[in-house]
């Protein structure tokens, strides 16, 4: 790579090593660089199949013109937010797939796992701390909070047949994806409602298959949900991160 003419002249290189989760499409959007850039960057890469583990490098010199919002910054920080907010929405996923297990196989871990479930919001919204005001993270917590508890509901209500609330749970589950979403939008102007409200839902669906597919013992389609659940979260965690350093840019 050392002898990519891209390379010769660039002042600010990165690297950037492929993670469980990501996609050419999220690598680009997170580095607001051309994905066509990257390829011309990185010759040999097949953007279709992307290898954990591969690393990647980029030129960030004029990618963007003057108005490059990643000039100058302290990547060691950049990747530091980038690996706590991987780090917490990952958590989310993980603890909320103990819970829906614990819940549907009626195991004894139930109220442990729920209680450490729980902390999660407050993980999350302990990041945004560093960026906005108590009571704007406070609303956060608390619809996050919300989030986990009608989830919980919910599993409970589909495992013992309780349709009508599961029905009406599943109404409130999407209904607090909306407030999140304006939340969200309200704090970052590049957090669009639209955006996050659509990354939410998509969230909530895959969250819904992996309960059915556990329900009706369907392992091989219970996992493979999961598998996508985990994916969507990692790229949701780079579109918040994205988002914060563009809007404050000089605290990194």
């Amino acid at each position: 790579m050392q002898g990519n003419l891209e390379f010769m002249n660039c002042k600010q290189i990165i690297t950037h090593i492929v993670q469980e989760g990501d996609s050419f499409y999220n690598i680009a959007q997170y580095y607001q660089v051309p994905m066509e850039i990257i390829m011309e960057q990185n010759p040999g890469l097949d953007p279709y199949n992307l290898q954990v583990g591969t690393t990647l490098m980029i030129c960030m010199d004029g990618m963007m013109g003057s108005q490059n919002p990643w000039e100058g910054l302290d990547w060691q920080q950049v990747m530091g937010l980038h690996n706590a907010m991987r780090e917490v929405w990952s958590q989310h996923v993980y603890w909320t797939r103990m819970l829906m297990i614990s819940i549907v196989q009626r195991l004894k871990d139930q109220m442990a796992v729920t209680n450490r479930l729980l902390e999660n919001p407050e993980d999350i919204t302990e990041i945004f701390a560093e960026f906005y005001p108590e009571e704007s993270v406070g609303t956060l917590t608390r619809l996050l909070m919300e989030h986990l508890q009608i989830g919980g509901g919910l599993i409970t209500a589909l495992r013992d047949g309780r349709t009508d609330q599961a029905t009406a749970l599943t109404r409130q589950w999407y209904a607090n994806a909306d407030e999140l979403a304006s939340e969200f939008a309200g704090l970052n102007p590049q957090y669009q409602i639209e955006e996050v409200r659509q990354m939410l839902y998509r969230h909530l669906g895959l969250l819904q298959q992996m309960v059915a597919a556990r329900l009706s013992e369907d392992f091989e389609a219970d996992i493979e949900a999961f598998d996508q659940v985990e994916e969507e979260a990692l790229q949701m965690a780079d579109y918040f991160t994205s988002g914060l350093i563009m809007q404050f840019p000089q605290r990194f």
